[in-house]
């Protein structure tokens, strides 16, 4: 890589983002030989040698993958076999079942997977989501009490149970069998469970190790309908078999708001998932896009910033399961209650937010070193139903992992969000078994925890010091203020038919980011305020030139930056900018430039 500068010198200390600005390059032979072979434009070429696929083989994988013959058997998961015979069992002796899920998008989506699944083969199956306020993470004691008053023989808990020793032993001895289907790293001494599946245990031999709990609960579905299959289950019961792919919207939306990477399996899964949303296959992601106003195919971004915080719009701030009874109802009566009831607890939401946001930014001006490899912020009586989106906020800005914490009665409730690199999960599982937290977990870019009031400062002194001596991480985490740049554009080469041609890249997400391109030495030629915090921007190419193409730029939040008002008074001048670029169709361009980041220089008409 190679540092992209003016004449003036580095854009890193002008950039307004204060981020360094580097372009990726690449060897022109490859790029045209990956062109002529897969017979593709050159900056997707481009973009695929970007992101470290360097053969043809590869490329036409990643291209072109199926989803049937990429995927791997469910069991080279540790205890898949035992887990679904003990499912099957369950189903011929007419057991009860109980699901319990996580209060996030990819519990909710876990437990709709199984609950649809369950009720093609004619069984209605109880589905327990704990409270987020009173209950807190993952199963506890009285939940299981609960559970048993029901009458449940087997209960599944997804996207949750993987260090629940205390709740699932009061399980065991209540007579309930428990399978765990999870996803976050798991302790070295596991809870007493019948069986557990989780690719992130001790001697698991999946190879796909950063998939979601939705992912794992779908494997779960397929081993079992296996099973069933070989006892003639189906045949004998005069029972046409669910096409399990009409579950991939959910599978999709799980992973996407879990935010796994978007490659290999998970790339594929949501890739096929944003197909039957396109085709209105679940009946409550369709009616929360249309309330929301969506017409356009849906993408990743719409299942991470439109659809996601609605589900989860229940459980942060009222009741946690209206989330996944949205995702299962089949009654459109019924599914626009719960949309548009989840569309008001998430304008509620918002408002929660943007106080507590206000406050830890406040919090981190006065107390935290910024130049510390990790940004903490500590408040009191932040709604912890927002503590995750803080984190999210609050490392955009700083582009450090971000641990957030709010204290009530004596007691802190965290959430951390980290960087490409730095494994917060196993961060927090290192702490809480050196003693240092009650209760906490989590995978590689995310976490939750529970501290004494009193040990905050010790374990924030823990954090600091785990990651000041990691060479590695200090590394990853210096680069997190890098931003990588996959090629120069020029206004005029920002077409739909450079969007269309970039779509082959996607689905967009972790991972595998939306192409960002830098539009060099452009003209500001209008500017303009709308939604109260987002600017509009028009832009033509080479400020020293005649050119009468305009591009249309959108710069979101950009008053909660300085540059905002600046660019407010900037008319006429000239400015780099880097971003990337989106289909507009109401547009004449067909095409907008999201902004990303800019340098302002002194040049003006």
């Amino acid at each position: 890589m190679e540092d992209f500068n003016c004449e003036e010198g580095s854009l890193y200390s002008r950039s307004a983002a204060g981020l360094s600005w580097k372009i990726l390059e690449q060897d022109d032979r490859l790029v045209a030989a990956f062109s002529q072979k897969l017979r593709i434009d050159g900056i997707v070429s481009r973009i695929l040698l970007n992101r470290g696929i360097t053969s043809i083989e590869e490329a036409e994988k990643f291209l072109n993958g199926k989803l049937k013959s990429d995927l791997p058997t469910p069991f080279l998961f540790k205890d898949m076999e035992k887990a679904a015979l003990r499912i099957v069992r369950a189903i011929l002796n007419k057991e009860k079942i109980t699901v319990f899920g996580d209060y996030d998008v990819d519990g909710a989506t876990s437990s709709a997977v199984l609950y649809k699944f369950f009720k093609s083969i004619g069984i209605i199956i109880d589905i327990y989501i704990p409270n987020r306020l009173r209950e807190g993470y993952g199963p506890n004691v009285e939940a299981m009490y609960k559970i048993k008053e029901k009458q449940t023989d087997l209960m599944i808990t997804v996207d949750c149970g993987t260090s629940s020793h205390e709740p699932l032993r009061v399980a065991k001895a209540l007579g309930m069998d428990v399978i765990v289907i999870d996803h976050h790293l798991a302790p070295t001494e596991l809870p007493e469970a019948y069986a557990i599946i989780n690719p992130n245990q001790l001697n698991d031999e999946f190879p796909f190790k950063t998939i979601a709990a939705v992912a794992v609960t779908f494997f779960t579905v397929i081993a079992v309908r296996k099973k069933l299959r070989e006892i003639n289950w189906f045949k004998d019961n005069n029972l046409n078999e669910l096409d399990l792919m009409t579950l991939l919207d959910l599978v999709a939306l799980g992973t996407v708001c879990d935010v796994m990477p978007l490659i290999g399996i998970n790339r594929i899964f949501v890739k096929y998932g944003l197909h039957l949303i396109a085709q209105r296959n679940n009946l409550g992601i369709t009616t929360i896009l249309d309330i929301a106003k969506i017409k356009s195919t849906p993408k990743a971004h719409h299942l991470g910033y439109i659809v996601g915080p609605r589900i989860n719009a229940g459980g942060r701030v009222d009741e946690s399961s209206l989330g996944v009874s949205l995702l299962i109802t089949e009654n459109p009566c019924e599914s626009y209650k719960l949309a548009s009831q989840l569309e008001i607890l998430n304008e509620e939401r918002k408002n929660i937010e943007n106080a507590a946001l206000n406050e830890a930014f406040e919090y981190i001006e006065k107390n935290i070193d910024i130049n510390h490899p990790v940004i903490f912020a500590v408040g009191y009586n932040w709604h912890i139903g927002v503590l995750g989106i803080l984190a999210s906020r609050i490392k955009e800005k700083y582009n450090k992992p971000v641990v957030v914490v709010s204290v009530s009665d004596g007691v802190g409730k965290g959430s951390a969000r980290s960087v490409a690199g730095v494994d917060i999960g196993h961060i927090i599982s290192a702490a809480k078994e050196k003693g240092l937290l009650i209760d906490g977990g989590g995978h590689a870019m995310a976490g939750g925890f529970t501290v004494k009031e009193e040990a905050i400062e010790n374990f924030i002194n823990y954090v600091v010091k785990n990651l000041s001596r990691d060479s590695g991480t200090k590394l990853f985490i210096e680069q997190a203020s890098e931003v990588s740049i996959d090629s120069v554009i020029a206004v005029r080469a920002a077409n739909l038919s450079l969007v269309q041609a970039l779509e082959k890249l996607g689905p967009f997400g972790n991972i595998n980011p939306t192409p960002r391109f830098v539009i060099y030495r452009a003209k500001l030629v209008q500017v303009s305020v709308f939604s109260k915090n987002n600017l509009l921007l028009s832009i033509t190419d080479h400020f020293y030139g005649n050119s009468s193409e305009i591009l249309k730029c959108i710069f979101f939040r950009a008053f909660e930056k300085k540059i905002g008002q600046l660019l407010m008074e900037s008319e006429g001048r000239c400015l780099d900018l880097i971003g990337s670029l989106q289909e507009n169709r109401i547009d004449r361009r067909g095409v907008q430039f999201i902004i990303e980041d800019i340098i302002l220089h002194d040049e003006k008409e």
